[in-house]
């Protein structure tokens, strides 16, 4: 296996400039480019905040800042997932023309994603200033690494797996966008874990994106009671870090064991 990853090392110009085709493709022809990675979330932080402030009268504290967090992060994972699940497929053509090793598709995919939440955080750093909310640089510099590299091992690790089984069953995706659905409802993005019920509290601590999430909201927003950002629970990401590294093992090992048919099946 160790030998296996260093393709993606080797390779790591052709995930560079395929992830930057991506980015180019996504906002090509569109009026505000590179901008719609601040114009989405933006939109959606005021929909939220509309439907969930405005209109239910929810209680949680500076909760543009609170939605914003939740909603790139989950946005990133569901929007990795499934560019990587399209990614052997639509590049069919080239697949079956030259020989590469077919597991940049997907990590240039998930890569690409990657690119854009980055690019969107000066969104939360803007709400950070806005909010008067003192957040500690070390904090960020110290823990939010490891926060973003969980992420994209398990982003990455489930878009392997997906990415080849959908090289054989086709209606991979359709399946996938349903189990997004559920996830989405089960993954504290616009409500926070003290709303949960004592029934849905080992959903919660199994749900790796509630962890990922809780985290980052621990070192950009603090908690929902108004204390300021701190350390997240590091037993609880401690876990999502195993959790997200296993997940990524098992992509890739599935999928390089299968990559040398996809000619076949293409």
């Amino acid at each position: 296996m160790f030998s296996s990853l260093n393709y993606l090392y080797k390779y790591r110009e052709l995930i560079r400039n395929l992830a930057t085709r991506d980015l180019k493709v996504r906002y090509r022809n569109s009026v505000l480019g590179f901008l719609w990675a601040w114009g989405n979330p933006i939109m959606m932080t005021l929909v939220f905040t509309l439907v969930f402030q405005v209109t239910a009268f929810s209680s949680i504290k500076n909760y543009p800042l609170f939605i914003l967090i939740g909603w790139l992060t989950w946005g990133f994972t569901t929007s990795g997932i499934s560019d990587g699940i399209t990614s052997v497929v639509s590049n069919a053509n080239l697949v079956k023309k030259i020989w590469f090793p077919r597991i940049v598709l997907p990590a240039s995919a998930v890569l690409a994603n990657a690119a854009n939440f980055l690019l969107a955080l000066p969104l939360i750093f803007a709400l950070i200033l806005y909010f008067q909310i003192r957040v500690d640089p070390v904090l960020l510099v110290t823990y939010f690494p490891i926060i973003f590299l969980s992420q994209l091992a398990l982003v990455m690790g489930i878009a392997f797996l997906l990415s080849a089984a959908n090289v054989y069953f086709r209606d991979t995706g359709v399946i996938i966008g349903v189990f997004l659905t559920a996830w989405f409802f089960l993954t504290p993005v616009f409500y926070s874990p003290p709303q949960i019920t004592e029934n849905s509290r080992l959903v919660y601590y199994l749900n790796p994106m509630a962890s990922i999430i809780e985290a980052y909201r621990n070192i950009f927003y603090g908690s929902t009671n108004g204390a300021p950002p701190g350390p997240p629970d590091l037993g609880f990401l401690l876990r999502t870090l195993g959790t997200a590294s296993l997940i990524f093992i098992i992509g890739y090992v599935f999928f390089t064991r299968v990559s040398n048919r996809f000619g076949e099946e293409l």
